[in-house]
């Protein structure tokens, strides 16, 4: 067996194992696949939650070792970040403010750290329900006030 067919062979067995891992003998340098762009990212807003959803990578998708997902609070600028494992395909983001924006970023890891660009995607929280609706409502329905006028109190309602 002469040195190419040994590093064919070994190559092969190493690819076996691992299937992103490229060695080149020349260079004697080791690259990995890069996972290409998640697919089809959808964001469901709660009233202080946004839930993640997405679909693995088309290409190399067997190379991704970690997802990250990035968020941004579009007025605060405030950002935070998780990671999951490749065997997660959504992530809820707690503990957000109330009809707010936020921008929300996902990425497909491999083992090196690297990966395409992120999709991204905006979204806006809900507010508290319909409890917070009807007190907007209620308040913009009329304007109450109560003065006092030479020591007597005085209550006035204009309905609008």
């Amino acid at each position: 067996m002469n040195l190419i067919d040994l590093f064919s062979h070994h190559d092969a067995a190493i690819n076996l194992r691992m299937n992103c891992l490229i060695i080149s003998v020349i260079y004697n340098i080791v690259y990995f696949a890069v996972p290409s762009q998640v697919e089809d990212l959808s964001l469901e807003p709660g009233s202080h939650n946004i839930t993640v959803n997405w679909n693995k990578p088309i290409k190399d998708s067997h190379c991704v070792t970690q997802y990250v997902i990035y968020w941004v609070h579009a007025l605060s600028g405030s950002k935070d970040t998780s990671v999951v494992s490749s065997d997660e395909n959504s992530y809820v983001i707690e503990d957000l403010d109330a009809c707010a924006e936020y921008e929300v970023s996902v990425r497909a890891v491999n083992e090196a750290d690297e990966s395409t660009d992120a999709v991204t995607g905006k979204t806006r929280t809900e507010t508290f329900g319909n409890y917070h609706a009807q007190i907007i409502f209620l308040y913009l329905s009329c304007v109450c006030a109560k003065m006092r006028v030479n020591g007597d109190v005085m209550s006035v309602r204009l309905d609008l």
